[in-house]
């Protein structure tokens, strides 16, 4: 089917939101390698429900450490400045669900889970900036978020099916719906005007012929959050039962087996630490 038939079918079935504009801001400070922490405390601060979850955060015992933070400038000191970003970006699409119940959390914490495998593969490895890693793995499914706000019956029943038999999330989408959840990220994304690079990872995330972009490629980004999903799924986090994979071709990664275990324990454990601080 044309691409163009395509996003006239899914513009006639889904709901595309706006990008909450706090989130926003901060993606072009990620893209700016010369952005100071008084431009993301200026973000931070012009909206005061953001400011008052941040610092709750902040004083949780995870970040906190026994330190009172009353600022949200402190809170960036002590919390470091991309951590800070991540935090930022995860509130802001947890707020994108339209309600937050078992289902909702499921898919939120499955695109934290990849953020930090994304972020600690590409630290690893080098293929990819850590913070681009990091922002690509926790906006990666982004198509999944925005087709369970617009036809959560339909897609309760891809859920179901997934589970029952133990099948990807993209082929229940294409035979149930028509198109899939990379199809409806990469429209988002074209709305949105995200950077290209988030772009092609939303839209190309599961692809497996990774195609030619002129004169750019993001193929190793693409492969970390390739990855980084891989190992989620693999571990099972946010999941009812790890899902049976296809084998994670580690050795592509430049990683041994050895090291490839370490870093997967490495985000059970990152995971389990900050899962419960970016629920609050």
């Amino acid at each position: 089917m044309r691409e163009e038939a395509l996003e006239e079918i899914i513009l006639k079935t889904v709901d595309i939101p706006g990008f909450p504009p706090v989130a926003m801001k901060v993606l072009h400070l990620t893209d700016n390698d010369y952005s100071s922490l008084n431009e993301l405390e200026e973000i931070i601060v012009s909206d005061q429900s953001f400011t008052s979850r941040l610092l709750r955060i902040a004083n949780s015992p995870y970040y906190g450490r026994g330190k009172v933070i009353e600022t949200v400038s402190t809170a960036i000191i002590f919390i470091g400045f991309s951590t800070m970003k991540k935090l930022v970006i995860a509130a802001s699409l947890k707020d994108l669900h339209k309600k937050f119940g078992l289902l909702e959390q499921r898919l939120w914490e499955h695109s934290l889970g990849t953020s930090i495998a994304a972020s600690l593969i590409a630290t690893e490895t080098q293929m990819a900036k850590p913070d681009e890693a990091l922002i690509a793995g926790l906006i990666h499914d982004i198509g999944k978020t925005v087709l369970n706000n617009s036809i959560p019956e339909s897609y309760t029943r891809v859920i179901e099916r997934v589970y029952e038999e133990e099948v990807s999330f993209m082929e229940v989408e294409d035979d149930l719906l028509g198109f899939n959840h990379c199809s409806v990220g990469g429209l988002i994304a074209r709305r949105w005007k995200l950077p290209e690079s988030l772009e092609v990872v939303i839209k190309h995330h599961h692809t497996k012929a990774f195609p030619a972009f002129e004169g750019n490629s993001f193929e190793a980004l693409c492969e970390v959050v390739k990855a980084a999903d891989a190992i989620c799924l693999n571990l099972g986090i946010s999941l009812r039962r790890p899902l049976n994979i296809p084998f994670i071709e580690f050795e592509h990664l430049g990683l041994s087996e050895e090291n490839f275990e370490k870093l997967q324990e490495r985000v059970k454990k990152i995971y389990a630490e900050q899962r419960a601080q970016l629920l609050e």
